[in-house]
Parts: C-alpha cells; sequence; structure tokens
C-alpha cells in the first residue's frame, strides 16, 4: 500500500472505525489483524495502517448477498442509489448527509474546470441518467424527427452542456448531421469507454470539447478529464484507490452509512501517478472497461479501452459484436450520400480478430417514424383510459386515429414524460415543451366539431394537467377554464366530476374552499381508471402542501405521498367524495367544509374512519375516542388490519415508542413484507412505510442489521413520475459497450435505434 498523506489517513481511520463494527467486516478485520482483539473492545489496533493493507477485497457479489450486513446506520439516510447491475449483481445503497455535500462540491470543483457552474444546465440525453442539480433536465425516449427538435429547442432557450452514454451520444450526434445546432457549451461522456472516434464524431458535430466523466456511485468515486490535458483526473478527496490483481479498489472515505471497505467494483483501471501538466495534484486514470468484458483478440484477451477503434471514412459511428470465433456484426451510421467502401473496416476486424465473416448492418431509420404506435378509433381509445390499464395503453402505443389524437398525445406526454427536471415535476409549463403548450392551448379551445365524449375527455386531461404544473397562476387559469366547460356541458357525470374536484387538493384554502362550495357534489358513482391515475398524478404535487401546511402530520406520517396512496388503494372500491375532502383536510390541517362530514356515507367503518381522520386535527382525547370507535366497527379481516395500521399512524403522530417485535407479526401479516409468507388476501405495503422509517432503526439497534436493510428496501418513497421516467429509459436508454464479444458469453447486447 502506498503511503497515505495527513489528510487521507485521518478520513480512512474514521471510516474504519464505523466500518469494523459491522457484522460484514468483522471477521474480514479481524483476519488481516485490523482490530485489537487484546482490548475486549472494537477498536483498530495502534499500526492500523500496516494491517490495512493486509485486508481482502470485497466484492459486489458479496455485498449483494447480504448488504444489510454493511448497514451502519438507519438514521442518516439522505441518498438512496442502486449499482449499475451491469453483469446482474446489482443492490442498493444507502449515504448520509456528509458523503452527499461532499460528493456534490467535489462536482461542482471538477465542473468549474471547464467553466460549467451552477447557473449552467446539464442535459441527460438518450440515458437513464437522472438531473443532479436544479438546472439539469434529463431528455430520454427514441431519437426521432420531434426528439432532435425538442433537443434543440432547449438549447435554443439557454447554451448547455449535454451528457450521456458515449454511445448514445453518438448516435443523436449522427442523427444531427446536416442540422443547425444551436451552441453548446460541452459534451460530458459517461458510463462506458470513450473512444477517439466517437469523441471526433462529437466535437465535430456539436463544435465544443468533450469532457470524459468516470463515476461508480456506491463507492463515492468520480472524476473529470481536465481542460489542459485531456487526463482523466479521481477525485482523490473523497476516496482512497488501489489496483489489486489488474482490478480497481476503493475506500469511500465519507460514507458513514454504508461503508464500503476496498470494494472492487468490478472496473479495470490504469493509474498513472506522474503528475499531469495541467499542475492539479493527485493522479490520473485510463478507463479499461469492466472485468466481464474481456475481448479475444489476435493479440489475446483484451479489455475494450485497450483496443484502438479509428475513424473510417464515410462511416460516423458504428458498434462491434463478436458473435462467436468467426461471426462478427457491425452495426453502422454512415454519412448521407455517401458512396461507402468498406474495405478499411474489413482490414482493420482481420488484423484485430484473424479471419472473420463480417455482417453489416446499415441503420437506415426514418426519424420520423421511429415511433411504435397504433391506430385505433376515438371510442375505443377512451374506453382503454377509463376503464383497462394503462400500461398495456402504453405499451401498445395505442392512439386514436379522430379528434382525440392530440388530447392522447398530450396524456401520454403527461405520464410518460420524456423530460424530467430535477423537481420530479414534468417541465411543461417551461418555454422549451413547444408541442405541449401547442396541445393545452388548442385544448382550452371549445371545439364545436369535436364529439360529446371527446369533448369531455379533453376537459378531463386538461383538469389533470393541472396536477402536473408547479406554477400556481398557470395552473388556476388552465382549471377555471376547464371548470367553465363542464358547466357549459351541463355535464354531471360522477367521474367528471371528481376530476373537477381533484386539483384542489394543491389549491391554497380559499381557491379550494370556493371550488367544493361551487361544485354539485355528485350523490354517488364509482371511480373509474382515469379517476385513479389522476389522484396519483395530483398525490405528487398535492404532498408539498402538506410541508407548507401540516409539518407536524408531514413529518410524523413521512412520506405523506404514501399515505394517500394506501389510502387510494384501500378505498378505491368503497370510494365517497368525503374521502377527496378528507385528504385535503389531512393535507391542509384545516376543515374544509362540515357540511361534507355531516353527510354519512352508509358505511359505518368509512364514517368511523372518516371522524378518526379529522379528528386527528383537534386535540388527542377526541382522536383517542375516535380511534377506538374505528376499531370497534372493524368487521372484515382488511378492516381489521387497517385499524392496525392507523394505531401505527397514532403512534408516529404522538410519537408514542413502537415495539418492533410486535410491529414486525404486524407487517409480515398484513404488509406482505420480510416474509415469504404472504397473506391470503390482497396486501399493500405502500401504506406501511412511515412505519418502516420508524422500526428500521430499532431493528439494527437490536443486531438485526439484515432485517433493518430490508425495512429501509421496503421504504422507497413512491414516485409517479419518476417511476414513469425510469421505465421508458430502461425500454430505449440502454448502456452499450461499443465493442464486446458476446462469444465469452458475459454480455447482454441490444443493437440501437
Amino acid at each position: 500500500m502506498r503511503e497515505l498523506s495527513d489528510r487521507t489517513a485521518i478520513n480512512l481511520k474514521k471510516v474504519l472505525e464505523v466500518a469494523l463494527t459491522l457484522p460484514g467486516n468483522y471477521h474480514r478485520f479481524l483476519q488481516a489483524g485490523l482490530i485489537d482483539s487484546d482490548s475486549g473492545l472494537k477498536q483498530l489496533v495502534t499500526d492500523w495502517q500496516t494491517a490495512f493493507s493486509n485486508l481482502q477485497p470485497v466484492d459486489k457479489q458479496t455485498v449483494r448477498q447480504n448488504p444489510g450486513l454493511f448497514l451502519a446506520t438507519a438514521d442518516d439516510l439522505v441518498y438512496r442509489g442502486m449499482t449499475s447491475g451491469t453483469s446482474g449483481d446489482f443492490f442498493t445503497y444507502f449515504a448520509g448527509n456528509e458523503w452527499n455535500q461532499a460528493r456534490l462540491l467535489a462536482r461542482q470543483r471538477a465542473l468549474g474546470w471547464w467553466g460549467i457552474d451552477e447557473q449552467v444546465p446539464i442535459i441527460n440525453l438518450a440515458s437513464r441518467l437522472q438531473p443532479i442539480r436544479l438546472n439539469d433536465i434529463s431528455l430520454i425516449g427514441n431519437i426521432t424527427a420531434d426528439w432532435l427538435q425538442n433537443l434543440k429547442e432547449l438549447l435554443q432557450i439557454k447554451p448547455a452542456v449535454i451528457r450521456g452514454y458515449p454511445s448514445r451520444l453518438s448516435e443523436v450526434a449522427a442523427a444531427l448531421v446536416g442540422h443547425s445546432i444551436p451552441a453548446v457549451l460541452g459534451v460530458i461522456c459517461t458510463g462506458e469507454v470513450l473512444f477517439e472516434f466517437q469523441k471526433q464524431l462529437l466535437e465535430s458535430i456539436f463544435q465544443t470539447s468533450v469532457i470524459n466523466e468516470y463515476g461508480c456511485q456506491e463507492t463515492g468515486i468520480s472524476g473529470l478529464s481536465c481542460p489542459e490535458c485531456g487526463r482523466l483526473h479521481l477525485d482523490v478527496d473523497r476516496c482512497f484507490y488501489e489496483i489489486i490483481d489488474g482490478e480497481l479498489v476503493t475506500t469511500d472515505l465519507f460514507n458513514y452509512t454504508m461503508p464500503l471497505i476496498r470494494y472492487k467494483c468490478g472496473d479495470r483501471i490504469q493509474l498513472d501517478f506522474e503528475a499531469c501538466l495541467c499542475g492539479r495534484s493527485g493522479f490520473t486514470a485510463k478507463i479499461l472497461g469492466r472485468s466481464q468484458e474481456q475481448i479475444k483478440t489476435q493479440q489475446g484477451w483484451k479489455y475494450p479501452g485497450e483496443i484502438c477503434l479509428p475513424k473510417f471514412p464515410g462511416i460516423l459511428n458504428y458498434q462491434i459484436v463478436k458473435q462467436n470465433q468467426l461471426d462478427v456484426d457491425i452495426w453502422l451510421q454512415v454519412e448521407p450520400q455517401q458512396s461507402l467502401d468498406l474495405s478499411p473496416l474489413q482490414l482493420w476486424l482481420e488484423n484485430l480478430f484473424g479471419e472473420v465473416r463480417g455482417r453489416v448492418i446499415v441503420d437506415s431509420s426514418d426519424l420520423s417514424q421511429l415511433e411504435n404506435t397504433q391506430s385505433c378509433s376515438d371510442l375505443e381509445w377512451i374506453e382503454w383510459v377509463t376503464k383497462k390499464s394503462w400500461r398495456e395503453w402504453l405499451e401498445l402505443g395505442l392512439l386514436p386515429a379522430g379528434e382525440a389524437r392530440e388530447i392522447a398525445l398530450l396524456l401520454k406526454s403527461l405520464i410518460q414524460p420524456t423530460a424530467m427536471v430535477n423537481s420530479g415535476i414534468s417541465p411543461l409549463a417551461q418555454p422549451s415543451k413547444r408541442i405541449a403548450q401547442q396541445a393545452i392551448a388548442k385544448l382550452l379551445q371549445p371545439s364545436p366539431c369535436r364529439k360529446s365524449p371527446v369533448e369531455l375527455m379533453s376537459v378531463r386531461v386538461l383538469l389533470l394537467t393541472c396536477s402536473f404544473l408547479a406554477d400556481r397562476p398557470t395552473r388556476q387559469n388552465i382549471y377555471h377554464s376547464a371548470q367553465q366547460r363542464l358547466a357549459e356541458m351541463n355535464c354531471g357525470e360522477y367521474s367528471a366530476m371528481v376530476d373537477l374536484l381533484i386539483p384542489s387538493l394543491a389549491f391554497d384554502s380559499n381557491t379550494a374552499r370556493s371550488i367544493w362550495e361551487n361544485t354539485n357534489l355528485p350523490d354517488s358513482g364509482k371511480l373509474d381508471v382515469f379517476n385513479i391515475q389522476h389522484l396519483l398524478a395530483a398525490f405528487n404535487l398535492a404532498a408539498s402542501t402538506a410541508k407548507r401546511e401540516n409539518p407536524n402530520i408531514a413529518i410524523a406520517w413521512k412520506p405523506i405521498l404514501s399515505i394517500l396512496i394506501g389510502d387510494l388503494n384501500f378505498w378505491a372500491s368503497r370510494f365517497q367524495i368525503q374521502i377527496l375532502a378528507s385528504w385535503w383536510e389531512l393535507l391542509n390541517g384545516k376543515t374544509l367544509a362540515s357540511s361534507i362530514h355531516r353527510q354519512t356515507t352508509g358505511d359505518s367503518f368509512l364514517d368511523a374512519w372518516l371522524t378518526w381522520r379529522q379528528a386527528i386535527l383537534g386535540d388527542r382525547a377526541s382522536a383517542t375516542t375516535a380511534l377506538s370507535q374505528l376499531q370497534a366497527t372493524a368487521t372484515l379481516p382488511t378492516e381489521i388490519a387497517r385499524v392496525e395500521l392507523e394505531q401505527g399512524y397514532a403512534k408516529l403522530l404522538w410519537q408514542e415508542p413502537l415495539n418492533p417485535v410486535e410491529w414486525l407479526d404486524k407487517i409480515q401479516n398484513n404488509a406482505g413484507l420480510i416474509s415469504t409468507n404472504l397473506p391470503d388476501r390482497d396486501i399493500d405495503p405502500i401504506p406501511w412505510i412511515p412505519l418502516l422509517w420508524k422500526l428500521a432503526p430499532l431493528w439494527l439497534a437490536r443486531g438485526e442489521s439484515e432485517l433493518a436493510y430490508q425495512f429501509l428496501i421496503a421504504a422507497a418513497p413512491p414516485d409517479m413520475r419518476a417511476s414513469g421516467f425510469e421505465r421508458l429509459a430502461r425500454e430505449m436508454n440502454y448502456k452499450q459497450s461499443t465493442i464486446c464479444d458476446r462469444a465469452n458469453g458475459k454480455f447482454n447486447f441490444n443493437y440501437p435505434g
């Protein structure tokens, strides 16, 4: 082990002192001689630096098998991430506030080398990369003509840096040949080995510098190439790096929540300790690839970063897949209207692999036809979105061919956004969303040409749009227009009237009360599928109201979004309009309209539940009485389980202690978590999330680290928009090795386009 600087030694010792107490590390530490076994205490030996050099590394597979054994605390959790899972062995990791602050500062410092400050947006293109900073945005989906236009409009508003996987960025660059492109301030390539031909293509199309980025989140690694020499500088302040048996081994110096010590992330890197001419301290690195990415060549087994992929005349972008010893697939994007001579490529392949058979696949995608859509009638589409599965509708690419087409496109852009900003709100209010803005503006104008069902759907979609807009004046203008349209239609349909009331969840008290007072409340009816999806969308925006208007509930029942979703899942089949009013009161900590609660629903358990939920806004004695009445009213197994859940909420609200053993039984019986023996009835783990967050530290304190970890995993906060983004990104925006060997059996490869 090389000599440590004073600063690194202090930070390393601090993280080792946390890590040695964890069951996942203890025996490994003891075997290396790191732990002073004579003292009877879990503490480092005096000469811990020498002992550290004897410590056996731990790999991702070992951590993945029992990640809870590496969990140090369940309290300091400000970051939740997932390893890339390139080889299928991913796991969820956690980090605390100090780690996150160090990460953000390191990134800010490295971006500053290139003149990229907090005011310069970074647009993540065609990848699963989500926004990091407030100004950042992610643009995903198929690279169609509309997608490229959206990108150009984003760049037209304000010059930005673009970022993504080199293979996908090269696809974008090749598709932009011949286009006029607004100014780009830089291109950041991350997630894959960056090859010279890709760098040349990106520089020629975007007319800016290409920045190489390296990162491995679970170990805190980060690195950026310098502008002067192009060498990749790793952040030596946050991580201690070693190369053992050719593989990168790292120790995160700031993660005290889930410290990974001498961790093999699976990357092959060459470290260069010679000082860079740019003058920055620390060493630099060259990325060779993943450990499983070896390719058999004439010169032996090589990693992608050890192979030079040259630029060929007439070829903009390419990918090489060796299928077996003789067969190689070559996917190409070529320069338009150019005669193509493949002999230089064939000669290069023979020099690299020997005698092979090359199958050339020239990308001939028509960008205007890439969307996978099927046509249906307007009424068939309305049937899908009101009575059937939205997931199936989106997967089928079903769009109406008639008057409802623009309505359907707007709805699709809302629920499956191709763009995301850091707040998680689809940026429809941004000037860049030209198509969405035009669609909204057009729908705001009543059309006598639209048939009645289509006109009604246009109003319902406008009402749902209100739940995606953070800008309050815009939201209110759209709402009042839709409200007026429904009145003019003299519509009394139950589902439409519910849609009219849903946006009130995120409105201020005066506006919400006015909505409820001036709406003819429907007597009875059932929620349709559109209502359910509208409520789920509205909850995301409404949850922020509780943080502002009713912080006691927001803190005690964190995340409040899980409470709302759990309520909806439980009451959907027995829904009454009073439940919607109750949600508004819960979020705002105020009474909406007492007359609503004086109306009984005819459902004794629901009436008792409504009384209990309203009582928590008042004194504890009244709430306790209401909770007892709720328990007395429960008869069905689902109702009895619901009472236990509400009792847990009461304990959280009143800060009463929880018995972890007692609550483990309740969770196993009612939420289906942890236990493999699921109940014989439908279960919903989402409403239990606030209790899981509270119970996880209690189990960790009892030495049940794996159980605590499973509680934290199950307590992932629900996020409808982020889930939609992730689904779309997984389908279309994958990592791809530009050169790979399928013959070694370690690759899953998909051709782009």
